[in-house]
């Protein structure tokens, strides 16, 4: 692993493969300072990212790895074995993989003679720093890139991490409720423009501040909106049904 912190100077990436995920990776690279290379898969995103950063160029593939020392490898699956196997990677490359269904020997072969030891799963809002990213294998190499500006939680299994893949699955539920909330305000005499940023802002502070069970305790005043609001939910069987959601999810994964 090279010995550099991105605070002190600039680290050569390539992120091969530019969807949602890879181009979302590529701006926090981007934001941080490093000289990124991202491949022409999605040429709208890849066109996007390099007129907004100067620091950002497209390349094929190939050219991608032979001017990268950590290289990110943000496929999809059907088309990373093909695409994959046609490059030439350098021994001293340091792999990065986000495709959470290719495990670390599926990887090593794809990849030789590079060594394969880090998966890493981004969520997008890894772009603006101040997320969480789940990492099996080694961590070291994220932590050196991603340590200052997000939250490394380190997944010891494949097991861990498909329960950790399903159970954030609730941000979309969560982001339906702001949105009914602030649609709920507008029409009750309220402006939902407003309610929205307010219900975001309000959400994400709250839960940042205390672990769930203490913001329930402090939110559970006698006879108060939020207990009224919680005890409704729960007698029409909020828990049990997120359960089961997860449960569904673990099933199809299965």
């Amino acid at each position: 692993m090279p010995q550099h912190n991105h605070k002190d100077s600039a680290m050569r990436c390539g992120v091969v493969g530019i969807g949602n995920i890879g181009s979302a990776v590529a701006t926090g690279l981007a934001k941080a300072g490093h000289d990124i290379t991202i491949s022409k898969r999605s040429a709208a995103q890849s066109q996007r990212l390099a007129k907004a950063f100067p620091n950002i160029t497209i390349a094929e593939n190939q050219h991608v790895l032979d001017h990268s020392d950590i290289v990110f490898i943000a496929l999809n699956h059907d088309v990373a074995a093909a695409a994959l196997t046609a490059l030439r990677f350098r021994p001293d490359h340091i792999i990065i993989s986000l495709m959470a269904g290719c495990d670390l020997d599926a990887l090593a072969r794809l990849v030789s003679p590079a060594p394969a030891t880090t998966i890493m799963i981004p969520f997008p809002a890894i772009a603006g720093g101040g997320s969480p990213i789940l990492v099996m294998g080694d961590a070291a190499p994220v932590e050196c890139i991603f340590g200052d500006s997000d939250s490394i939680i380190a997944i010891t299994d494949s097991a861990e991490c498909d329960a950790f893949l399903a159970a954030q699955a609730i941000l979309s539920p969560v982001a339906v409720m702001v949105a009914a909330a602030a649609e709920w305000v507008d029409q009750h005499g309220g402006d939902a423009n407003k309610a929205e940023p307010f219900l975001r802002q309000l959400i994400a502070s709250s839960l940042n501040g205390m672990a769930s069970d203490d913001l329930i305790a402090a939110l559970n005043t006698p006879d108060g909106f939020n207990q009224r609001l919680r005890l409704y939910f729960e007698e029409i069987g909020l828990k049990a049904n997120v359960h089961d959601g997860l449960s569904r999810l673990s099933q199809v994964a299965d």
